[in-house]
C-alpha cells in the first residue's frame, strides 16, 4: 500500500476538505482525488462521500485515517531524528518566526554560529501563520500566540509593546482626516488589527498589506497612521510615534518540539534565538 496515498487520507481527515488537503500537501485537487481512488482501490472500500460541497469520511475511511494520523506522527518522528545528528552540531534546523523577528532580531545574531558550525544549516521561515512542530513543519518556532500543547517544551521570551507610527508631523493633521495602514485577508483578526479598528471608529484605511515592511514603508511615505513594534518602529528616522504609552502589548514565545529539544544543533540555536531577543533593544 502506498503511504502516500495513505498521507492523504490522514490529511483530508485532518483539514475537512480536499482543497485543504491539496494546500497542506502542496499539490493540486486532481492529484488528491486520484490518490483517493488509487486507495480506495487498494483497500476494496469507499473512504470517503463524494458530495457537492464536502467530502466527508465514510466509518472505513475514518478507521484507516486513524491508522494513518498514527503512521504520520511516526515519518516525522524519523524525519526529525534523522535530520539532526544526536551529538554534533549538524545538520538542519527548521525556525519558524514573523518575518520582522527573523530579519531585525535574529538574523544578526547568526554570524559567530555560521563560522564557527558551518555544517550547520538553517531553514529560515518567515511565517505570519502558526508553524505546526507536530506535523514537521518546524523544529523551533516563535509565536506572538500562547502555546496550548503540553508535549512540546516551551519559553517566553519577552514583551513586544506597540504604538502608532506616521510620518514626521502628520500627528499635527486634523484627527478627523486620519488614514491608517492596517492586515488584511488571513490576519484581520490579530490584535494589532483589532485595536486599530476600533481605535480608527470608522476612518478610512488607506492600504492593507501583511507585510509589515510594507506597513513601515507606507507609515514613512505619510500614507497613513501603523501601530508598529517600538522594536523596529523606533529605529526609524523617518517615522513619529504618538506620543502616548503604548496600547498594545504582546508576548513572544519559542517552542521547541520535545523529540529534538536535547540534540546540540537545537539547543544552539534556541540559545540564540533567546540572546538576540534580550539584546533587542
Amino acid at each position: 500500500m502506498d503511504w502516500g496515498n495513505l498521507q492523504v487520507l490522514a490529511v483530508l481527515s485532518r483539514e475537512g476538505s480536499l482543497a485543504g488537503a491539496a494546500r497542506a500537501l502542496g499539490v493540486n485537487h486532481a492529484t488528491i482525488s486520484r490518490r483517493l481512488a488509487a486507495l480506495e482501490a487498494d483497500v476494496g472500500h469507499s473512504l470517503v462521500r463524494r458530495l457537492a460541497r464536502s467530502t466527508p469520511l465514510t466509518e472505513k475511511g475514518q478507521d484507516i485515517a486513524t491508522l494513518a494520523l498514527a503512521m504520520e506522527a511516526q515519518t516525522y518522528k524519523i524525519d526529525r531524528l534523522v535530520n539532526l545528528a544526536q551529538d554534533t552540531v549538524t545538520g538542519t534546523v527548521r525556525i519558524s518566526a514573523p518575518p520582522a523577528f527573523l530579519s531585525e532580531t535574529f538574523i544578526p545574531e547568526l554570524t559567530d554560529i555560521a563560522e564557527a558550525h558551518p555544517d550547520l544549516q538553517l531553514n529560515l521561515m518567515s511565517d505570519t501563520q502558526v508553524a505546526s512542530l507536530d506535523h514537521g513543519h518546524a523544529d523551533i518556532a516563535v509565536r506572538l500566540v500562547e502555546p496550548t500543547s503540553k508535549q512540546n517544551i516551551t519559553r517566553k521570551l519577552g514583551t513586544i509593546t506597540y504604538s502608532l507610527y506616521g510620518a514626521p508631523n502628520y500627528f499635527d493633521r486634523a484627527q478627523d482626516s486620519w488614514r491608517f495602514i492596517g492586515f488584511d485577508r488571513g490576519l484581520t483578526q490579530t490584535p494589532q488589527q483589532t485595536w486599530l479598528e476600533d481605535y480608527a471608529a470608522g476612518r478610512v484605511f488607506q492600504i492593507t498589506s501583511n507585510n509589515i515592511y510594507t506597513h513601515i514603508a507606507a507609515a514613512e511615505a505619510g500614507l497613513g497612521l501603523a501601530l508598529l513594534p517600538d522594536r523596529i518602529a523606533g529605529q526609524s528616522k523617518q517615522l513619529q510615534r504618538l506620543p502616548e504609552p503604548s496600547p498594545l502589548s504582546r508576548t513572544a514565545w519559542m517552542v521547541l518540539h520535545h523529540d529534538v529539544a536535547s540534540l546540540p544543533a537545537v539547543r544552539l540555536v534556541a540559545d540564540a534565538i533567546l540572546r538576540s531577543f534580550q539584546r533587542t533593544p
